[in-house]
């Protein structure tokens, strides 16, 4: 087996101590565990490696490094916020809004108390009616901030596994995200085009280039995710041409592209270039302009990847 688009692939494989299955199967499928083990036979992963157990968090850390490395000028970071970033600042407001917002009405009682303790006479009078205004004031804008803290929806945003940016803080530009996943289930992928299709909806500018990194064997599963839904641009695969090479391995005897099911949808994904290698992520990473979102331009600091 010769070198793998994502060198890190192969140690992050592994088989699990409890049933000998592979790491990127679902172990109540027998297609998935059948295509699993075709691939990591095609990827010449020893039957002794065991699964590390943590595949999930190795990948988000060796793609993030993988970047970094590749492109030092930018800004990569694990899990961050979109409201990080130059076209989702806006996402803040709504939140600090809620932070910073407290209930006046205790202090206003106590200045009208104040004022009632005074001696009397004309500049109490006058003092006592400017309280009860701001009192009336305070009272009607505390309603209309529970009515709009009750009414408006603050929209839930999954932060993001992998970030790159043309620069640090609010004002630099998104220009990468990733979703990282060793193996997909229904629910992560629902999650991924859920993530997606808020980052279309949301942003204030120009969308980045949004889509999913992922070692899973299953065609089917990276059907949902790479259909056309227009939330995801693409899926990448750790190792293309492996996956190809193992459904064709997994096959049943005298099965075509054109008798099974996982052959075709795999052929039929790539040729639609909705399933890419790894090799063409990084080919989208050397695409990212150098400079911030100013046009200004960049250096390579080789900021540290978070």
């Amino acid at each position: 087996m010769g070198a793998v688009p994502a060198s890190f692939a192969r140690d992050l494989c592994g088989f699990r101590s409890t049933n000998g299955n592979p790491s990127t199967s679902d172990n109540n499928d027998k297609g998935s565990v059948r295509l699993g083990r075709a691939l990591f036979e095609v990827l010449e992963v020893p039957l002794a490696q065991a699964d590390p157990g943590n595949s999930g968090d190795q990948l988000e850390e060796a793609i993030a490094l993988d970047v970094h490395r590749r492109r030092p000028d930018l800004s990569v970071h694990r899990s961050r916020a979109a409201s990080s970033f130059e076209q989702y600042a806006h996402l803040a407001v709504f939140g600090t809004f809620t932070k910073a917002v407290r209930d006046t009405t205790i202090e206003t009682g106590q200045l009208l108390a104040l004022v009632d303790a005074l001696p009397p006479g004309p500049e109490k009078a006058k003092l006592r009616n400017v309280a009860r205004k701001v009192d009336r004031r305070t009272l009607a804008q505390q309603g209309a901030i529970a009515t709009l803290l009750g009414e408006v929806a603050e929209e839930s945003l999954l932060k993001i596994d992998i970030t790159v940016a043309d620069g640090e803080g609010p004002r630099g530009r998104l220009e990468l995200a990733l979703s990282s996943k060793w193996s997909l289930r229904t629910d992560r992928a629902q999650d991924c085009v859920s993530q997606g299709s808020k980052l279309v909806a949301q942003r204030r500018g120009r969308m980045p280039h949004f889509a999913v990194v992922t070692m899973e064997p299953r065609p089917s599963m990276l059907r949902i995710l790479a259909d056309g839904s227009g939330a995801i641009d693409c899926v990448y695969h750790l190792d293309l041409e492996a996956l190809r090479q193992a459904i064709r391995l997994a096959a049943p005897a005298g099965a075509t592209a054109r008798t099974w099911s996982p052959w075709a949808t795999l052929d039929r994904l790539i040729a639609q270039r909705r399933v890419r290698d790894y090799d063409d992520l990084l080919r989208e990473v050397d695409r990212i302009p150098t400079g911030n979102s100013e046009g200004q331009a960049g250096t390579r600091d080789s900021r540290r990847v978070q």
